[in-house]
């Protein structure tokens, strides 16, 4: 339930903020629809999770390699500058 704005005619064409209704408490109607869930039992949440672990048992070893090869791709990016620069450094404190 929206609380209803409170607008009278002189204040139309001012630009105020609408008035609310502050004093807003719900109804025994209302209160009638919500209706708490059971929580689940350990014996749906063991089959729930058998069949979790049956369905990822696939997927898991395919993502698995494709990201240990993208990890290696982007920390042998990441490690070839820093290699690069140490190489320049040695070079450099060499001809000093």
């Amino acid at each position: 339930m929206k609380p209803t704005p409170q607008i009278s005619s002189n204040q139309r064409n001012r630009r105020t903020f609408l008035l609310t209704d502050y004093q807003y408490q719900t109804t025994a109607l209302s209160a009638d629809h919500a209706v708490a869930k059971k929580a689940p039992t350990a014996r749906e949440l063991e089959t729930f999770r058998k069949l979790s672990t049956e369905f990822f048992a696939t997927e898991i070893p395919r993502d698995y390699v494709a990201e240990l090869l993208f990890f290696i791709l982007i920390t042998g990016i990441a490690t070839w500058p820093i290699i690069s620069s140490m190489v320049a450094i040695t070079r450099l404190v060499r001809n000093y």
